[in-house]
């Protein structure tokens, strides 16, 4: 068939662009978390939060990090859930004693507090309650009053709280046995008192996951979890739903923070070990930027606190891990 020459070079054109866009569309995709830094801290879990136009840590601290060399359970009793201020560096106080793997959340003028009380066992790691306590001005605290219990069968550990589309939201990490660990569980509450389990809302019943923070922007929950890779080395992923029942993983070639293998890790740890953990990230807005707070390590002794930072807000940072 014979074709025009106008009408062939239109066709050569219409191709040469459409090689172009298709190029284009082809190109990776780039990790938007830079200016990574240590904060030479053994810290692990903490929330950063803005409270009257401060930044904040809520830190989980372990009083073993105070004497080098303890054990794991050493002084459990001790530990603390403290406010940081974080532009003088000063802690400024202490929420709960005796507890530990809390988070923080900010809500009609008050900062509030969900941690796990460590009971007066023997050992720390098996919370039966989640208590909650609240304050207007990070020094007066009201009286903590449990807010949720574990099953029978279960212990729980991390739990995180966001305002969700039209109640507050929970995620719970349990080691319930019939999930693997660390399977996360959500709760929904009006009042931040009362709290329901989501029927069917879980997340890591067929792997372990770990390491949770919970996010509602943009009509989506995000959550951001712990992935094994093997061989003791765990990267931070992220996962969306619209009703906490159904995820959307990101691709599994988008950490949305990992480790540095060649990085020496906090000297709390034995002298030369490198870092095989990127754990427990928590996001604020401050300023302009969203700051992602991550403990490296190796997940033994201590973390290793370190912070990164996106340009934009939280919306736009996760939605960044689910672009085509």
């Amino acid at each position: 068939m014979f074709i025009p020459l106008c009408a062939r070079l239109a066709l050569i054109l219409a191709v040469l662009l459409a090689g172009a866009f298709s190029s284009k569309g082809a190109e990776p995709w780039v990790h938007p978390l830079d200016h990574r830094r240590k904060l030479d801290s053994p810290l692990v879990e903490c929330t950063p939060f803005v409270f009257n136009d401060r930044l904040y840590l809520l830190e989980n601290w372990q009083k073993q990090w105070e004497r080098p060399g303890s054990p794991d359970d050493a002084f459990f009793q001790e530990d603390e859930v403290r406010i940081r201020d974080v532009e003088s560096d000063k802690v400024v106080s202490i929420a709960l004693r005796g507890h530990g793997l809390g988070c923080a959340l900010v809500w009609d003028g008050r900062v509030h507090v969900f941690a796990g009380d460590w009971g007066r066992g023997e050992k720390k790691w098996g919370i039966r309650e989640v208590q909650h306590l609240s304050s207007a001005d990070l020094v007066n605290w009201s009286a903590a009053e449990t807010v949720l219990r574990a099953e029978p069968q279960e212990r729980l550990f991390n739990v995180s709280v966001c305002r969700g589309r039209d109640r507050f939201v929970l995620l719970a990490e349990t080691n319930d046995p019939q999930w693997p660990p660390f399977t996360f569980k959500y709760f929904t509450s009006a009042d931040l008192t009362q709290w329901e389990r989501v029927p069917n809302a879980f997340y890591g019943t067929d792997r372990y996951v770990g390491g949770p923070a919970l996010y509602f922007v943009g009509d989506w929950y995000y959550t951001l979890y712990l992935e094994a890779l093997g061989e003791g080395r765990y990267e931070t992923r992220i996962t969306r739903s619209r009703d906490l029942v159904k995820w959307e993983n990101a691709p599994a070639g988008r950490p949305f923070v990992t480790f540095r293998p060649d990085a020496l890790i906090h000297p709390l740890r034995p002298i030369g070990l490198k870092e095989k953990n990127a754990s427990d990230a928590e996001v604020v807005f401050w300023r302009g930027k969203t700051l992602v707070y991550f403990t490296g390590g190796d997940q033994m002794l201590a973390g290793d606190l370190q912070v990164a930072e996106f340009a934009g807000t939280p919306r736009e940072l996760f939605e960044h891990f689910f672009q085509p």
